[in-house]
């Protein structure tokens, strides 16, 4: 039992020093022109090594990629609780706050993917829209009141979310993931316009007065 724990370990982490060379790597050279051999020198191992645990780059990619939405999606269930909007104080929702720590947790990947990974945004659009979509559909059952299309509502609102995380990682997350999440609930609170002080009514009455 002790030998099959430590060899596990060891199994781990072998597998991570390689995930760690391919995403230094990435930056640096691209994916594309990336060989079996940079990544075995990069994380000190020898090819039989890596072969033993992937059965190329590709796979390599994949799997890390697979593995941490896994991991993404584990966070953001957290406590499996039902669904509630946010408070009159425009509390953030825990779902966000996981998201921000998942992901802060893990920005070198998520930097490194969002950039150099052809695809990789759209697989984490998909994964917040799933949120987004189970969201929502817990907090408005009944599609007769919505006032766009639910589809439509869903694809911007995870749209938003994915461009306000790729802002936040392309200036080194200068806030706090509590913070992010704070944010967000204002602007899902509040909505678009109100969030940025805008009162519609009041600007077409302007407006028409001139």
């Amino acid at each position: 039992m002790e030998n099959n724990i430590k060899m596990d370990r060891r199994i781990k982490r072998t597998r991570h020093f390689i995930k760690e060379a391919l995403i230094s790597l990435i930056p640096e050279k691209g994916f594309d022109a990336i060989t079996i051999q940079d990544i075995t020198v990069r994380a000190d191992i020898n090819r039989s090594t890596f072969y033993f645990h992937y059965r190329d780059k590709h796979d390599l990619l994949e799997q890390s990629i697979n593995e941490m939405l896994a991991e993404a999606v584990n966070a953001l269930q957290g406590e499996q609780k039902p669904p509630s909007p946010a408070t009159s104080d425009y509390t953030p929702i825990p779902t966000f706050v996981r998201m921000f720590e998942h992901i802060g947790s893990n920005r070198e990947f998520y930097q490194v993917m969002l950039k150099g990974v052809p695809g990789f945004g759209w697989r984490v659009l998909e994964l917040i829209k799933t949120q987004c979509y189970e969201g929502i559909s817990a907090l408005q059952p009944n599609m007769e009141q919505f006032l766009v299309s639910k589809d439509f509502f869903i694809t911007y609102a995870a749209g938003a979310h994915l461009a306000v995380i790729v802002s936040w990682l392309d200036n080194d997350l200068p806030y706090t993931p509590k913070y992010m999440a704070e944010q967000l609930a204002h602007i899902m609170g509040r909505g678009l316009y109100n969030a940025a002080g805008v009162q519609l009514g009041q600007q077409e009455r302007s407006s028409g007065g001139t």
